[in-house]
């Protein structure tokens, strides 16, 4: 019977840290790529980005090697519903750097960063998507994982703490 109680607990204990990671760690607000001979990565502060409150916008940018570069040469436009709603002119910023933003309406944004390679004096581009949400749906996402997760751990105790009854056959 102790098993069941241990179980149910590592259940539990595993639901509450998969509903942290989410809320934490939400797969919509870090992305990663290669581009040209880099690897650009983006994030954001908060991780969720809420509409109108400011938000650090990471710019991490590596080398082949996986080494934070010194120096590179990058513009950025940040885009939402295919309208340019503010462009940061190419310039020389640090391997690491950030950028303050307001998000001023929720959904999709496009970070359309361009890299200014000066070993192959070429320009390469990449699109990064980072979602906003509004206080209703964050709220919305946790309630749905909840749900889920209740409803799951239901089932499993149900299974777990059920009587098995089986007819007793006496011949």
């Amino acid at each position: 019977m102790q098993k069941k109680y241990l179980l149910l607990l590592v259940y539990f204990g595993f639901f509450v840290g998969l509903v942290s990671y989410e809320i934490t760690n939400p797969p919509f607000s870090r992305d990663a790529a290669k581009v040209g001979n880099y690897e650009v990565q983006v994030s954001t502060t908060p991780s969720v980005p809420d509409v109108g409150k400011d938000t650090e916008i990471h710019f991490l940018v590596l080398d082949q090697n996986g080494k934070q570069v010194d120096k590179v040469r990058i513009g950025l436009q940040i885009y939402h519903d295919d309208d340019l709603m503010k462009e940061f002119p190419p310039a020389d910023y640090p391997g690491a750097w950030d950028v303050d933003y307001v998000f001023q309406e929720p959904g999709n944004h496009v970070f359309k960063v361009a890299l200014f390679d000066s070993s192959t004096d070429s320009i390469d581009s990449y699109a990064f998507n980072i979602t906003t949400l509004g206080l209703d749906a964050a709220m919305f996402i946790v309630l749905v994982i909840a749900g889920v997760g209740g409803a799951a751990g239901i089932v499993i105790a149900i299974l777990l703490f059920a009587k098995k009854t089986r007819p007793n056959f006496r011949y």
